[in-house]
């Protein structure tokens, strides 16, 4: 793959984990576990969920294991310049992430604005260092997934909770912690959204979403996540998250590591002057 195509693939990498870090976005608190009544609906229960405090802004980094059927593994590292804007001026959040790991592919960058519903749609542009250029994505490239893995906007990033339907099917219990179970399925057919449906395990205690099953529009089982949280601050964020195609056997795991929250990120860094400038340009 030439470093023109891999700086493309960086970008639809990216998209996929800015909204899905961000949590939308929406809280200004920590979610604390209600008071349910009896008749709770599944719509409840998602809103509770893709509420939870993700902090002002997030500095991370991101580890990358990718590993085939055939046993074959690649590794891609990158850092990632995350901040909340809760909505003002219809903006919910902007995001950059630079690439240092594999070689070939250092100094790569991603920057996305991405809107609340109804406000506008979300832009997003590279840097690519060999043309020494920034370009900006068109919409398409949004769920295209990356360098043959199976990552998709679809399996890791936050929807609109309007775009699907939502049931509650009951609670369970794994390895001795309550979760409710929801199933979401999509209201319309939209061509950049690949699943028939989606069910969610949801903690019952802080409404953490910890399970995801993810079934293709024939209605088979596609894809498998699981994801553990930590709690920094007032924040709740990604520590480790493992997605396993069950009709390809690809797996793919990400690692969040030097995470830092609410740093004072300034929306003067995201621009394509600091997109040029690499990750020392949030030192300044």
């Amino acid at each position: 793959m030439s470093r023109v195509k891999r700086g493309v693939a960086l970008g639809v990498m990216a998209a996929v984990f800015v909204v899905s870090f961000s949590l939308k976005g929406l809280a200004e608190e920590a979610v604390v576990a209600p008071e349910l009544k009896e008749g709770i609906t599944g719509r409840e229960i998602i809103n509770k969920a893709e509420n939870v405090n993700p902090g002002s802004d997030q500095r991370s980094k991101l580890t990358f294991h990718f590993k085939e059927k055939d046993g074959s593994e690649r590794k891609m590292v990158m850092q990632r310049f995350w901040k909340n804007y809760r909505g003002e001026n219809g903006i919910d959040s902007k995001v950059m992430i630079f690439q240092e790991y594999p070689p070939e592919s250092k100094g790569s960058g991603f920057m996305g604005w991405f809107y609340r519903t109804g406000a506008k749609k979300s832009e997003a542009w590279l840097y690519i260092p060999v043309l020494r250029k920034v370009i900006q994505l068109p919409d398409s490239n949004n769920d295209e997934a990356f360098q043959g893995s199976d990552l998709r906007p679809g399996d890791m990033a936050v929807r609109n909770v309007e775009e699907d339907t939502h049931t509650f099917l009951g609670e369970e219990t794994l390895d001795g912690k309550s979760y409710y179970m929801v199933e979401s399925v999509p209201k319309k057919k939209d061509p950049l959204y690949q699943y028939g449906k989606v069910v969610k395990w949801i903690s019952k205690d802080l409404f953490l979403k910890d399970k995801v099953d993810f079934y293709d529009e024939t209605g088979k089982l596609f894809k498998k996540q699981t994801i553990s949280w930590k709690k920094q601050d007032n924040a709740w964020i990604w520590d480790k998250v493992t997605t396993v195609n069950v009709q390809t056997g690809v797996e793919t795991h990400l690692d969040v590591s030097e995470i830092k929250i609410d740093t004072g990120i300034q929306d003067s860094h995201y621009s394509e002057r600091t997109l040029k400038g690499g990750p020392a340009s949030f030192n300044k």
